[in-house]
C-alpha cells in the first residue's frame, strides 16, 4: 500500500488539475485501497482510455489511460526499471533518468569529434523504424520481460498491461477532422491482433526501450559499432568507413525483420558525410556547432502568429491595443520559454534576436536578457505585484510600471488620477482639481466617459493604460489590474 501511495503521488505531479485526476483524488484513500485489492487478488482490469489526435510536430494518435491505470503503469515500470536499467546500453537516451535529447545530441557531437581527428573523413547512417509503436509484437515483448524475471506477480501485471487493447472501448475526443486525416496504419484502431502499444503511456515508453534493447545489444556487440546513439526508434551510427555503414544497414534490416518483426522507414537509407550536418532531435549537428532545425523555428513562428494577435492588435486608425489577458499571456510565456529552452542548446543568438525583431509585439510583454554564459533569459513584464497600503500605493506602483503613460484607474464608477496630469490633458478634458477627495485624488471623471476621453488623449500622442478593479481585496482595498494599454503608433510620448 505504501508503494501504491508513492506511485500515486508521482503520477499526480503533472496531472493534478486534469478532470480524471481530480475525480480520483476526491476519494483517493478509497480508490487506492480498491486498486490495491484488485492488484493483490489479480482482478485488475484497465478502465476506458481516451483517444485523440495531435497535429504537431506531425499527425499522431495519443491514447490517454485512466488515472488509476497510470498509477499501475508507474508501479510496473518502477519495478521493471530496477531489473532492466543495468542491461540497457549507455547510449540509449529516451525516457531514462539523466538522459534525454540534449545529452543524445551532445553525444553525437562527441562522436563526430572523435571520428574527425586528423581530418579523417567520417560518415553517418541515420535510421528509424516504420510505424514503430503500432508494430511492436506483444508476445515478443512479453517474452523479453519473462527472460529477466521469474516473479509470478510481476509477470502477471506485465501481461495485463501489455495485452490491454484500449482501442476496443476507447472514447474518442478532439477534432474529428484530425482523425480523418490520420493515415489508417498510424492508428491503434487498425493494429493487427497482438500488435501495437498506445502512444502516451509511461509503460509504452519503457517497453519501447526493452524492445529495442535487443537492437542496441546487436549493434554494440555483434556489429561492434562503438559510435551509436538511439533515442526511441530514431538512431544514428557513425564511422570512418562508408562501406562499413552500408553493411551495418543491411544487417540491421535483417535483424529487425527476423528478431523483432519490424522494418526500417524507407525514407532513411543513405550513408552521408558528417560534414553535411546531422539532422537529429530538433538540431542540425556539426563538429563545432549546432543549429536549430528549420521546422522547429517554423513551429514557433506559427504559434506566435496564432497567439500574438489575441493580445496585440492594430486598428484601422493606427491605435495599437495591448490586451492584458493573463491566462493567454501565461500560455504565450510557456510557449516562448519552451522554445528558448531548446534554442539555448544551439548557436542561436542571431535566431532569437531575429524572432523578437520580427514579432516586435513581444517586447511589450517580455524583456529578453542575455546572461554572461550566453543563455537567453525571458522576463515577463505582466507579472504585476499585489501592492498593499492603499489606493495611492497601487497607483504609484503602476506609474512606475508604465512610465510616460496616463492611467485610467478605476475607483467604483469613476476613473481617478493620483498624480498631476500634463496641463494640455487637463485643459482638453476640462478637468477640475478635486478639493475634497478623501483618497487624495487629483482628478477624476465618470467611467461612462471612457471612450470619449480616451480618443482625445490618444490624439495628443499619449499612451493610456486602463486599470480595473478585481473581485479580490488587499486588506480593505480592492485589488486592481491593468486590462489594456492603448497608443497611436508614431505619436506616443513614451
Amino acid at each position: 500500500m505504501q508503494n501504491l501511495y508513492r506511485q500515486y503521488l508521482k503520477c499526480r505531479r503533472n496531472k493534478r488539475n486534469t478532470l480524471n485526476a481530480l475525480q480520483f483524488e476526491f476519494n483517493a484513500e478509497w480508490n487506492l485501497a480498491a486498486l490495491a485489492v484488485e492488484l493483490h487478488q489479480k482482478t485488475y482490469v484497465a478502465k476506458r482510455a481516451i483517444g485523440f489526435v495531435v497535429a504537431k510536430p506531425k499527425l499522431r494518435e495519443i491514447v490517454a489511460a485512466d488515472f488509476s491505470d497510470r498509477i499501475v503503469h508507474h508501479i510496473l515500470v518502477d519495478t521493471l526499471e530496477a531489473i532492466f536499467e543495468p542491461q540497457f546500453i549507455y547510449d540509449s537516451y529516451a525516457c531514462r533518468q539523466n538522459k534525454g535529447t540534449h545529452k543524445a545530441v551532445a553525444r553525437v557531437e562527441q562522436f563526430i569529434r572523435q571520428l574527425s581527428v586528423n581530418a579523417q573523413p567520417s560518415y553517418f547512417l541515420q535510421l528509424d523504424i516504420h510505424n514503430f509503436f503500432i508494430n511492436i509484437d506483444k508476445n515478443i515483448l512479453l517474452g523479453l520481460i519473462y527472460k529477466r524475471t521469474r516473479d509470478h506477480n510481476l509477470r502477471w501485471l506485465a501481461r495485463e498491461v501489455i495485452f490491454i487493447n484500449p482501442q476496443q472501448d476507447m472514447l474518442l475526443k478532439g477534432d474529428s477532422q484530425l482523425f480523418k486525416r490520420l493515415p489508417a496504419h498510424k492508428s491503434l484502431l487498425n493494429a493487427p491482433v497482438g500488435k501495437g502499444l498506445p502512444i502516451g503511456n509511461l509503460s509504452s515508453q519503457f517497453f519501447a526501450n526493452v524492445y529495442l534493447n535487443e537492437l542496441d545489444q546487436f549493434v554494440k556487440h555483434s556489429l561492434k559499432c562503438s559510435h551509436y546513439v538511439r533515442y526511441c526508434d530514431d538512431f544514428i551510427l557513425l564511422d570512418n568507413s562508408k562501406a562499413r555503414l552500408e553493411q551495418f544497414k543491411g544487417k540491421i534490416e535483417q535483424f529487425l525483420t527476423e528478431r523483432l518483426l519490424l522494418r526500417l522507414n524507407p525514407r532513411y537509407h543513405a550513408v552521408l558525410p558528417v560534414s553535411n550536418g546531422i539532422n537529429y532531435l530538433g538540431y542540425i549537428i556539426h563538429r563545432e556547432y549546432r543549429l536549430v532545425r528549420k521546422r522547429v523555428v517554423s513551429n514557433l513562428q506559427e504559434k506566435l502568429t496564432e497567439l500574438l494577435p489575441q493580445v496585440s492588435c492594430l486598428d484601422n486608425v493606427g491605435i495599437l491595443r495591448l490586451k492584458y489577458d493573463y491566462p493567454l499571456l501565461e500560455r504565450l510565456h510557456s510557449v516562448l520559454a519552451s522554445y528558448l529552452g531548446h534554442f539555448k542548446h544551439a548557436n542561436s543568438y542571431r535566431l532569437i534576436e531575429s524572432v523578437f525583431k520580427h514579432f516586435s509585439e513581444l517586447g511589450y510583454f517580455f524583456e529578453l536578457k542575455w546572461l554572461n554564459n550566453g543563455s537567453p533569459q525571458l522576463v515577463p513584464l505582466f507579472n504585476f505585484k499585489s501592492v498593499a497600503g492603499g489606493i495611492g500605493s497601487q497607483y504609484g506602483y503602476y506609474m512606475s510600471c508604465f512610465k510616460g503613460s496616463l492611467l485610467f484607474f478605476q475607483v467604483g464608477y469613476y476613473y481617478e488620477f493620483y498624480a498631476e496630469l500634463p496641463s494640455e490633458v487637463v485643459s482638453l478634458l476640462k478637468l477640475r482639481r478635486l478639493q475634497r477627495s478623501s483618497r487624495n485624488a487629483y482628478y477624476g471623471f465618470p467611467c461612462n466617459k471612457e471612450s470619449e476621453y480616451l480618443s482625445k488623449i490618444l490624439d495628443l500622442g499619449y499612451s493610456v493604460v486602463i486599470i480595473l478593479e478585481t473581485e479580490s481585496y488587499l486588506g480593505r482595498v480592492k485589488h486592481r489590474l491593468p486590462v489594456v494599454k492603448l497608443f497611436k503608433q508614431g505619436l506616443s510620448h513614451e
